[in-house]
C-alpha cells in the first residue's frame, strides 16, 4: 500500500514533468502569438480566484455563514489595494484569520 509520502512525491514528479513538457514543446514562448501568451498569463490568477472563492463561500457544499473567513478576506483585500504586495497581503490575511479564530469568531 502506498503511503502519503509516496503519493505526494509522485504527484510532484508528475506536475514537474508536465511543466517540462510545456517548456519542451513551446520553447521560451516567443513563438506563441501575443493573445495566447496573454491568455496563459491569466490562467494562474483565475485558478487562484476560483480556489479562494470556493473556500470563502462554501463549506462542505453548503453556503458558509458570515464569520472569520469573510472578515479576514476583507482585511486581505484592503491590504492588497493599499500595499500592492502579495507578501503583505498574505501576512495580513493569515494574521487576521488567526486573530479572529483566537478571539472566538
Amino acid at each position: 500500500m502506498m503511503t502519503a509520502f509516496i503519493v505526494f512525491t509522485l504527484a510532484a514528479i508528475g506536475t514537474y514533468l508536465i511543466r517540462l513538457s510545456g517548456i519542451f514543446f513551446l520553447g521560451d514562448g516567443e513563438k506563441l502569438p501575443p493573445r495566447v501568451r496573454k491568455a496563459l498569463s491569466l490562467v494562474a490568477p483565475a485558478a487562484m480566484a476560483a480556489i479562494i472563492a470556493n473556500a470563502l463561500f462554501l463549506d462542505g457544499g453548503q453556503w458558509r455563514d458570515f464569520g472569520a473567513w469573510h472578515i479576514a478576506a476583507l482585511v486581505a483585500v484592503g491590504v492588497a489595494l493599499w500595499k500592492r504586495s502579495m507578501g503583505w497581503t498574505l501576512v495580513a490575511g493569515a494574521g487576521a484569520f488567526a486573530a479572529l479564530l483566537i478571539a472566538g469568531l
